[in-house]
């Protein structure tokens, strides 16, 4: 008896451990909100539920950082791998079941919803306290406004930890991710996550609630921050006054205007409804248009409309629109103004159209003129400029001059212009638009600001109409004879020396032809740029006569104007002694700068601090000195007088002419006609030009790949007359791939024209000539003679070149075909190891490479090179090769070895 209740206490005790290690195995699972089977899963490939110990613990260690004691871990062998099925085998499944469970299944009377968990789960889960409620009231409201001063969301700030996107992260985290302010300690972070645990998920806080309510205490600071709730609303406003009834002619001025002001086009609204264009309509069509046209902007009541269509009634019942439609679209202009160029159409005045301040009774008005006096001595006092804040609120509507109740009772407050809600109502209702309820706040701003005019009352053209037509005095004659010439240019002369003027760069731009010849108002404007404004209009006039153009009457030659001037502005070089005597100096430095092969362009950067060209005359002649190209004073002054300006010595002209660089050859532009040519639809035809050129091209073709031209062109020639026709010639030459450009074609058509048919070519007779490569016609009847071999590769023996390249050629050659006699060199097969596609050609430089491993190389100079080049030059595909052929049998010619052999 004592012993099984000693082991009944046993068991109790030994479950209690199990169920206290599962708890806190539970609990780092949940943390990290995953599936535990999946993990044990890799372990299982069969899918029998159990895995080895080992395995087990890996598992729980690697993947969770469960490390278990030896105790713990025979707690768990005890339980879950005591099967004797499968010994040292650890039953997972049950192990994850017992793990991932959220409720006891064996409590089958007790709602699972309402189960909770066990006494073993240390997680705090009593409430705040409402002295901790309040103080996490006031964090938040304080954390509200430093979140919203810095622009800080609350979502952001935990979104990475929280993967799934389930609003919750481990408190940790929390603790971690959490953004201020500075000032909270970790006592009151504890407090708000304790207040922001979740009730299901031990270990979790949700801060999707933290951000809800922090979004709830910015929109509560926002609120009370909101300075716009005291705008008038409807409650504040009286009742409407009846308006008293308006005159026809007061009716069209307000439509006249509201067409006016929103460009509208009456006749629009009214055109479909008359198809044949005879300007009448229906009564209600004519209703119809005119409130779509402009009820809404003219504020029309429907007793209006009824007037205006009443007025332009028929007998018939109908209505003339036509009349109505050119009475508004010749507002403020006149009919066919484009024929009529003298009219003057009339503009109303600046403010005329804008809508006056409304009229209300005379208590209400003259409290309105009280609020507006006080508000005036305000503005004044702190001078204000109110229109650009207003401004700002019209610029999404296109400046309608309007803005709405709520933007005007904040720019009120903006200003620190406050008013009680009742006096804020009254004075809306003094400036409000008897449309759309806006505010017309540039007659409220002129009321105010005594310094700003909305609705100015002067008209330009009316001020231009009443100005006096007074025909313009007549200017009293000119005395001339009082001005001297010669006195007056030279005191321009003087002027230009002195301020060191480029005379002609003032002219230039008024004549963009060049014909030195430009207008009188022309040639004042460019006296006055050059700093000639003291000059009187007789000392002016003097000198338009003087240089009038007697072409073009009305214009000055100021070209002849620039050579007077300049004369007396280059006086230290207006002799030609002393040009002579600079061209000498300059000639005698040229000659010494290339003897002693100087560089001076570098000693004068140096002293060129702002590049911009320029030094002193004394740096200049310090760098003069340094070079030794002169010490002689007249010549340095010579030399200044003739390239110094305002800023100083121009030492980049000088050297332009002392020394010129080469000017470099401008590549851009070269590489520019290239891409045209390659980019081209039609290549450029670089066919031959001469006519035994092609002749041997078609021959060294057709016996290289013995074509039989005549099959290609009988066919042509039914006939066999022996000629076909030029387009048909053409057909025949591209089928035999000859590969000639159409130039070279044209050449062969014409010399192989068919006399007496021009349209016509004697093809039998080309093909005769070109057959002769292979035999000579007829040759049963001339037993004697021997047929001639042709060799297809003296195209280069046919290059003539220029007798000293000639000579050098004979030179190279004989040099090289006494070495290869000599040393009994094969010259062919390296060169036949190049030429991969058999077309007895290689590029230059291969053709040097070849010479340089036969040790030929040495023995050919540059110049040699070249000539060499230019003599077996060939063209294929545009690119010039070396044609190896025609060198190698030159040098077996030179070096007398038999055909064949080396």
């Amino acid at each position: 008896m004592v012993s099984a209740v000693a082991n009944g206490g046993d068991h109790t005790l030994y479950s209690h451990a199990v169920e206290s290690l599962e708890d806190k195995i539970r609990l780092d699972v949940n943390a990290r909100n995953v599936r535990l089977t999946e993990y044990f899963k890799d372990f299982d490939r069969l899918r029998t539920g159990f895995i080895t110990k080992p395995q087990f613990e890996r598992c729980l260690d690697q993947l969770f950082g469960i490390v278990l004691t030896p105790e713990q871990d025979a707690l768990l062998m005890a339980k879950y791998g005591s099967d004797a099925k499968q010994k040292g085998m650890v039953n997972y499944r049950m192990f994850c079941h017992v793990i991932g469970s959220v409720f006891d299944p064996n409590l089958i009377v007790e709602d699972p919803a309402t189960q909770r968990p066990t006494m073993s789960n240390p997680v705090d889960r009593r409430p705040l306290s409402p002295a901790s409620l309040a103080k996490c009231d006031e964090l938040l409201m304080r954390m509200a406004t430093h979140y919203k001063y810095h622009g800080i969301n609350i979502k952001s700030c935990y979104a990475d930890f929280d993967i799934h996107h389930i609003g919750v992260v481990t408190e940790p985290q929390f603790f971690r991710s959490f953004p201020g302010p500075p000032d909270i300690t970790d006592y009151q972070v504890k407090l708000l996550a304790r207040k922001y645990r979740d009730s299901v998920r031990p270990g979790l806080c949700n801060y999707y609630d933290f951000h809800f309510d922090i979004e709830d205490k910015q929109k509560y600071l926002q609120e009370e921050a909101d300075f716009t709730k005291y705008a008038p609303t409807e409650d504040f406003l009286p009742a409407p006054r009846s308006p008293k009834a308006s005159t026809l002619q007061e009716i069209f001025e307000r439509i006249r205007v509201a067409v006016f002001k929103n460009g509208i086009r009456t006749p629009e609204f009214f055109r479909d409804h008359d198809k044949l264009r005879s300007g009448i309509i229906t009564e209600n069509q004519f209703i119809c248009g005119l409130s779509l046209c402009c009820a809404t902007q003219a504020n029309l009541s429907r007793d209006e409309i009824q007037k205006v269509t009443d007025y332009y009634r028929t007998e018939d019942g109908r209505v003339r629109y036509q009349e109505f439609c050119d009475l508004m679209e010749n507002a403020f202009t006149v009919p066919e103004l484009e024929k009529k160029t003298t009219a003057d159409a009339y503009r109303p005045p600046v403010g005329a159209l804008a809508q006056a301040p409304n009229l209300l009774t005379e208590q209400e008005e003259r409290r309105v003129y009280e609020i507006l006096e006080d508000m005036r001595d305000k503005v004044r006092k702190r001078r204000l400029m109110a229109y650009p804040y207003f401004k700002d609120f019209d610029r999404s509507k296109g400046y309608t001059r309007g803005i709405t109740k709520t933007q005007f009772a904040r720019m009120l407050h903006f200003l620190t212009l406050d008013l009680q809600p009742l006096e804020l109502a009254l004075i809306c209702k003094k400036f409000e638009y008897q449309v759309g309820g806006d505010i017309n706040y540039p007659a409220f701003i002129q009321a105010i600001d005594t310094e700003y005019t909305g609705t100015a009352t002067s008209l330009s053209d009316k001020m231009n109409k009443d100005r006096a037509q007074t025909p313009p005095k007549p200017s009293p004659p000119l005395d001339l004879s009082s001005v001297d010439l010669d006195e007056l240019i030279q005191r321009i002369r003087h002027h230009v020396l002195v301020k060191r003027l480029r005379v002609e760069e003032f002219f230039q731009d008024f004549d963009p032809l060049r014909h030195g010849s430009i207008s009188v108002s022309q040639f004042r404007q460019c006296l006055n740029s050059m700093g000639q404004t003291d000059l009187t209009h007789a000392q002016f006039q003097v000198l338009a006569q003087q240089y009038a153009d007697p072409k073009r009457p009305g214009n000055v030659m100021w070209t002849q104007f620039l050579t007077d001037v300049e004369i007396g502005a280059n006086q230290g070089l207006s002799s030609g002694e002393l040009q002579m005597h600079l061209e000498t100096i300059m000639q005698r430095m040229h000659q010494k700068i290339l003897q002693r092969r100087i560089l001076c362009k570098p000693l004068f950067q140096d002293f060129d601090k702002h590049n911009n060209g320029h030094v002193t005359r004394s740096q200049a002649r310090q760098c003069l000195h340094n070079l030794g190209l002169t010490h002689d004073e007249n010549e340095m002054k010579i030399i200044e007088a003739r390239y110094s300006d305002d800023i100083g010595f121009n030492y980049i002209d000088f050297l332009e002419l002392l020394q010129p660089p080469d000017k470099p050859d401008h590549m851009y532009v070269k590489r520019l006609e290239g891409l045209k040519l390659v980019n081209s639809k039609q290549m450029a035809d670089l066919g031959e030009q001469d006519m035994e050129t092609i002749m041997h091209k078609i021959k060294a073709k057709v016996m290289k790949e013995r074509i039989r031209v005549l099959e290609f062109m009988r066919d042509y020639d039914k006939l066999r007359t022996g000629r076909m026709l030029r387009a048909n010639f053409i057909r025949a030459m591209d089928m035999c791939c000859l590969d000639l450009t159409k130039r070279e074609i044209e050449i062969i058509m014409d010399r192989y024209s068919s006399p007496g048919y021009p349209d016509y070519v004697d093809y039998a007779r080309f093909s005769d000539d070109i057959e002769q490569i292979f035999t000579v016609k007829h040759l049963e009847k001339m037993p004697l003679v021997e047929p001639t071999r042709f060799n297809p590769h003296v195209q280069s023996e046919n290059l003539k070149l220029r007798p000293e390249a000639e000579e050098a050629f004979e030179r190279v050659m004989h040099r090289l075909a006494d070495r290869v006699r000599i040393r009994r060199i094969q010259i062919f097969p390296l060169f036949e190891d190049y030429d991969k596609v058999h077309n007895g050609s290689v590029s230059r430089s291969q053709f040097n490479r070849v010479l340089s491993e036969l040790d030929l190389g040495g023995l050919v100079s540059a110049r040699e090179f070249e000539v060499l080049y230019q003599k077996f030059d060939v063209v294929i595909g545009l690119k010039h090769d070396f044609n190896y052929i025609g060198f190698c049998d030159t040098i077996n010619d030179y070096a007398n070895f038999a055909f064949g052999m080396p």
